[in-house]
């Protein structure tokens, strides 16, 4: 069973990696132009964050599955935004 601290741990992980991902995204739209490395950092950080939530669904009881499932949620929306907004960034160039 996945402990509460390792659970917490990867809550703060993740809520990190969001915020990093939504500044980036922020910033992107702001500016209009082509993304940077940063923004590729972002995307590549919340795809980490999948593979940590996979691995500890694993061991993770039905209420911290739950929990995890809505992380995953967060980050797939996230990274769809970003996926969305470089296609109507580049299109536009």
């Amino acid at each position: 069973m996945t402990t509460r601290n390792s659970m917490e741990k990867l809550k703060k992980n993740i809520e990190d990696k969001i915020e990093f991902a939504k500044e980036e995204l922020d910033e992107a739209r702001k500016l209009g132009h082509n993304t940077d490395e940063q923004y590729t950092n972002a995307q590549s950080l919340l795809q980490q964050a999948e593979r940590d939530i996979e691995k500890m669904k694993n061991s993770a009881n039905a209420e911290q599955r739950e929990e995890l499932h809505r992380m995953h949620l967060r980050i797939y929306q996230i990274l769809n935004d970003m996926i969305l907004d470089r296609n109507d960034i580049n299109d536009y160039r």
